[in-house]
């Protein structure tokens, strides 16, 4: 076997590997399961309440059951792995829950993740009081941010994360959300053009909304996150962006897109999001899927009640996907959340 390389540097490269890999699997050894930790925060747009809930790797063994639609797979209050630990945030989609992407938050705590979701209060599955605003289309973002700063202030889970290593996750409107905190800027005015256009005429945007209403210009400009350092995006909003608005998203970015998508007029926003991002991301197309494939997967007393949400089109293997969907969401918070460079 021919190996390319400087010289004298295969056998050194050799044990550092074994080095990584045996380090690598004494700490998986000890991850048994997963904790979670729920979080009762201050909403930075309203005032209001707002709920969190962190999920982290544990050295005892959880075990699955019902929570909302799905099966969660962590036990409140765990003992945690100790040492610092990169952080995912997950924004869920518009009238979502905190718990809706589970299964991955789940995936990746068991492989050394802290992982933290909210409820965006009046975006949520009881409480839509602020659809169709800027406190909704602005102000997500800032939850996220309070989220950050919460874990990170946590008594519990503070020590726990390394705040040099944050990422963000999400999903349709959190998709959008999360590209905000990258450092997009949203155009509300793209919407009413695009609705006049027959093609989108029965997208939900269009069919529920129209227009953005403004009711707190003030929350503009502040949606940036500098601590976060990686994107991890779903089925995106991205109707409102263009190459100017997404200028300033200098961080990697993965994108995926439903071939199918009933909601977002199949997988022309995300390729608006792609085609328009400064860095080509990495781009996946889920064939045939429809808008919810990127949802957990439904318990199957649930499916029956809300099939809408639950039930895939046929050749649509939402549980084979979901798998797919966290392994690579561990390969790519592991790649592009790498401890920063020491100084010499």
């Amino acid at each position: 076997m021919k190996t390319s390389g400087r010289p004298g540097t295969a056998l050194p490269r050799a044990f550092a590997l074994a080095a990584l890999l045996v380090a690598a699997s004494a700490s998986a050894s000890i991850i048994r399961g997963v904790g979670y930790r729920e979080l009762a925060m201050k909403d930075p747009v309203n005032g209001g309440p707002l709920r969190g809930v962190v999920l982290y790797p544990s050295t005892k063994a959880s075990k699955p059951f019902p929570v909302d639609l799905l099966q969660l797979d962590a036990g409140k209050d765990l003992p945690p792995i100790p040492g610092r630990h990169p952080l995912v945030l997950i924004s869920h989609g518009h009238m979502g829950t905190r718990w809706g992407h589970s299964d991955l938050a789940s995936a990746l705590a068991r492989k050394g993740f802290v992982v933290a979701s909210l409820d965006h209060a009046g975006n949520t599955h009881n409480d839509g009081a602020r659809s169709g605003t800027d406190e909704v289309f602005l102000g997500r973002a800032l939850q996220v941010r309070t989220l950050l700063d919460s874990v990170l202030t946590d008594a519990v889970m503070g020590p726990l994360v390394d705040p040099s290593r944050v990422g963000a996750m999400g999903f349709s409107l959190g998709g959008y959300t999360v590209l905000l905190l990258g450092g997009a800027s949203p155009d509300f005015g793209k919407l009413g053009p695009y609705c006049e256009d027959a093609a989108h005429a029965r997208s939900v945007l269009c069919t529920e909304m129209k227009a953005v209403r403004a009711v707190r210009p003030e929350l503009r400009g502040g949606t940036r996150e500098p601590r976060i350092r990686s994107l991890f995006v779903m089925a995106p909003v991205g109707v409102f962006f263009d190459e100017a608005g997404l200028k300033d998203v200098k961080v990697p970015v993965r994108l995926y897109a439903a071939e199918q998508d009933e909601v977002l007029d199949g997988v022309a926003q995300a390729l608006r999001v792609r085609d328009a991002l400064p860095q080509q991301p990495e781009y996946t197309q889920v064939p045939k899927a429809g808008h919810f494939v990127f949802l957990a997967p439904c318990r199957a007393e649930m499916a029956k009640h809300t099939p809408e949400i639950c039930v895939d089109p046929p050749g649509v293997d939402r549980v084979k996907l979901h798998r797919e969907l966290s392994q690579d969401a561990v390969r790519f918070f592991s790649r592009t959340l790498t401890p920063p460079a020491k100084s010499p």
